[in-house]
């Protein structure tokens, strides 16, 4: 009976631990309480990330100091360039799908937006804030910040990510991705190394 007891206790801890823990991912950080918008988050000072939000949003997103809105679905609203605009923010759609393997040229899109300090703070979101987002954040915290794979994937799974049988391309993607990084940055390191050799 006892051995029964604790073992409900622990089942009912990790359930509180998995609900407290999605719901966290969801919702608005303290730091943002005007916020509404779900899976909302903050990866650095120029770059928001989200869920899909609602017309009413938009000049949340503006008070916060977002410049331009990166849409990263291959089904936009027909709402929300309109709404952008209307309050001098830039609109951007980079249709990505949301099962398959992203494509080159919409990385390339992306990680060019960032690169320019023209693009200001952004908002980047898909529809639910989850897998296509999470690649691209994925991507910026390896270029700008040379995470590793195991450090990126923490930070998707913090927003919900889930590979399973629809989005495992998505991980795919994110795997080869970091594996190319590590290879490229390996290469660098040793090309002095090569030229030193060649000189000698």
């Amino acid at each position: 009976m006892q051995k029964l007891r604790i073992r409900d206790l622990l089942t009912s801890f990790g359930l509180f631990l998995f609900f407290t823990f999605t719901v966290s991912a969801q919702t608005s950080p303290e730091n943002f309480p005007s916020v509404r918008i779900r899976n909302f988050g903050q990866m650095d000072e120029r770059f928001f990330r989200g869920a899909q939000p609602l017309p009413d949003d938009f000049q949340t997103l503006k008070d916060l100091g977002v410049q331009t809105v990166i849409d990263l679905r291959n089904d936009p609203t027909d709402y929300e360039k309109t709404a952008v605009e209307a309050l001098g923010m830039k609109y951007v759609n980079i249709p990505m799908s949301g099962w398959r393997y992203p494509k080159q040229k919409y990385i390339d899109q992306f990680l060019s937006l960032m690169a320019d300090a023209g693009t200001g703070t952004v908002y980047v979101h898909c529809k639910a804030g989850i897998h296509r987002t999470g690649i691209a954040g994925a991507v910026y915290r390896f270029t700008k910040y040379g995470w590793d794979y195991d450090r990126a994937y923490r930070e998707m799974k913090n927003y919900n990510f889930s590979s399973g049988l629809v989005h495992g391309r998505l991980k795919n993607f994110v795997e080869d991705y970091a594996e190319k990084m590590k290879a490229d940055q390996a290469k660098i390191a040793a090309a002095p190394k090569a030229a030193t050799a060649a000189a000698q």
